[in-house]
């Protein structure tokens, strides 16, 4: 049984390198079919008495309908095209309206939860690399005070207030606003400016990014009125209090710089001590609260983009005649290429199957128990082996070597057995031994051999002249050494 099975692989394996071998063939048939198909449906719309957007029943679309019990159904339809795309027009543009008002809305609220990521970014590496918001134990760190106060050179503008009398009203720059005065404008400026917030980044060691916070936070300005403010320097350290006060001197002397000729300048301490751990505990809640809201209002635009129900999509699609016209030119070129193939395969399959040609190089050593010498071609569609000529002169130089006349038999002419007849011949040259070539029927030539070499070739000789010529030889009782195909 494995036996058997174990041929029929074989067969198939011959079978489709036989067919591979002949694909100019399909492929002409291929193209043959394709042609004749495409011009038949080419007539058929070019050359028709109606033109083919006046053809009722031309186009099959599906289309769902509502049936009483409310479930919804998909039916096939034929439609006149002119009517079909006056009806498919206008249920698109509906379409496209409703779905550039949901996509504006969506980029509207994707642009605030861009907006609202970047402060959360913000806020967690000010949360992150803050001191203050870090702070593990408030009574070890400090505070440093500053008063400013901005006097004009030319003496006829307003007084300035008491620090003392004005300490409990100071307010952040946050909570003010913007200053009427040029020097806390400026100074506002300069306390937040890059070159200064890189200063103190790269002192303390503190990372900024995207956050400025974690920096000013530590020398906040606080304005008292237009011509006083105050900076409080905060720190975990005397060390980190001592590079603070020489920051907030090199702060002064820009200051001073900037506005020497129009106002006169001046500042001193006003307080060193512990910081004050209320203050602490409400920056922690109000920075915990400020990332729970930001993180709030991210998720609810999301739900509210979530909750934007787009409009229902249009299932068909509009079916252009220019378009409809090359899909089905294709189509049928197509088939047509499938069909001439196919017919092709089917040919030349047969022809194979039933020319009643050798097919098997091992089919005549089964019937006859004759050795096989060697095999040039596997198939009358396959290379050359060289090796097998190798093998075949040395075969025949072992089995032939104190033979002195050997008749080569074969039911092929010569010229379709060249190849290994010119191996033996070349085996035995300057040689005691005599090669002749003959058919089966010249048999005083042959029973004068001391041996017989009978060569055939796959694909071209036939089964029953081969099987008749073995048994001839046989009959005569030629030694017959073995069989080779060409």
């Amino acid at each position: 049984m494995n036996e058997n099975a174990e041929d029929i692989e074989i067969d198939l394996v011959r079978l489709f390198k036989y067919l591979l071998s002949k694909y100019k063939a399909h492929l002409l048939l291929g193209i043959l079919f394709s042609v004749l198909l495409f011009s038949y449906k080419f007539y058929k719309f070019e050359y028709s008495d109606i033109p083919l957007e006046e053809i009722n029943n031309l186009f099959t679309i599906q289309r769902e309908v509502k049936l009483p019990n409310g479930q919804k159904k998909t039916e096939k339809t034929k439609v006149n095209y002119r009517l079909y795309k006056q009806n498919f027009l206008a249920q698109e543009s509906e379409y496209n309206t409703a779905l550039k008002n949901i996509e504006y809305q969506k980029q509207k609220i994707s642009s605030e939860i861009s907006d609202l990521e970047n402060e959360e970014d913000i806020q967690k590496e000010y949360m992150k690399n803050s001191i203050l918001y870090n702070m593990q134990d408030p009574a070890a760190y400090l505070e440093c005070d500053f008063l400013f106060i901005v006097s004009n050179k030319y003496p006829n503008n307003n007084s300035f207030s008491n620090y003392k009398n004005n300490s409990d009203n100071t307010k952040s720059l946050s909570d003010e606003g913007s200053f009427n005065s040029p020097v806390l404008d400026f100074a506002k400026e300069l306390i937040s400016s890059k070159d200064l917030i890189e200063k103190v980044s790269n002192h303390l060691n503190i990372p900024v990014k995207n956050s400025k916070k974690q920096i000013t936070e530590l020398t906040e300005l606080k304005k008292i009125t237009n011509n006083t403010f105050v900076i409080e320097a905060k720190g975990n350290s005397p060390e980190v209090i001592a590079f603070l006060k020489e920051h907030i001197k090199d702060f002064y002397q820009r200051l001073n710089e900037a506005f020497k000729s129009e106002y006169q300048i001046s500042y001193s301490q006003t307080y060193y001590g512990s910081i004050n751990s209320s203050c602490v505990e409400k920056l922690k809640i109000e920075e915990e609260d400020n990332l729970n809201s930001i993180i709030n209002k991210i998720e609810n635009c999301k739900n509210q983009i979530s909750n934007l129900q787009e409009p229902a999509p249009i299932e068909e699609k509009l079916i252009d005649l220019d378009t409809y016209k090359i899909i089905t030119y294709i189509k049928f070129a197509l088939i047509g290429l499938a069909a001439g193939i196919f017919a092709g395969l089917s040919l030349f399959g047969c022809k194979y199957l039933f020319d009643g040609k050798l097919k098997d190089e091992t089919y005549l050593q089964k019937l006859f128990s004759i050795k096989i010498l060697a095999c040039i071609h596997d198939g009358a569609f396959n290379e050359k082996n060289h090796n097998e000529e190798k093998r075949l002169s040395q075969s025949i130089e072992y089995l032939c070597k104190d033979k002195t006349k050997i008749s080569i038999v074969s039911t092929l002419d010569l010229d379709e057995i060249y190849e290994p007849v010119k191996v033996i011949e070349n085996t035995f040259y300057n040689t005691n031994t005599e090669v002749i070539v003959k058919k089966p029927f010249e048999i005083k030539e042959i029973t004068g051999s001391d041996a017989v070499v009978i060569i055939e070739k796959l694909d071209s000789t036939n089964i029953k002249d081969a099987v008749s010529e073995i048994n001839f030889l046989k009959e005569i009782e030629c030694k017959i050494i073995g069989i080779a195909y060409a």
